[in-house]
């Protein structure tokens, strides 16, 4: 027999937590009405203090729709997108006869 968890999770101390889902789920019939309703759903997260608990959990588990951690759905897809890119290595400097290299004064 399993015991209810009295544990909180971060969910808890959301500010969105029981507010009207429609908010953080903007569907609309034209661009502007989209992206005021998504500035109005990240007005309520830039006020939450588990914002970067939820946008972690959003990234974790890739939820694909909605506004999570202040996010929509391509903020989150670029931010996954940036970390899984490797590492930008300098490329070496070839130099080619008759180059003059950077910070030379012509004399």
């Amino acid at each position: 027999m399993s015991t209810p968890s009295t544990e909180e999770h971060w969910s808890d101390h959301a500010i969105c937590r029981g507010a009207d889902p429609d908010l953080f789920f903007p569907i609309g019939y034209s661009a502007s009405i989209l992206k005021e309703q998504e500035r109005a759903a990240k007005r309520v997260c830039g006020n939450c203090p588990v914002t970067s608990e939820c946008l972690t959990w959003a990234l974790r588990v890739g939820e694909p729709d909605g506004i999570w951690g202040g996010t929509t759905p391509e903020e989150r897809r670029r931010l996954r997108r940036n970390a899984e890119a490797p590492a930008r290595r300098r490329l070496p400097v070839i130099m080619v006869r008759g180059d003059v290299p950077v910070g030379a004064d012509a004399a």
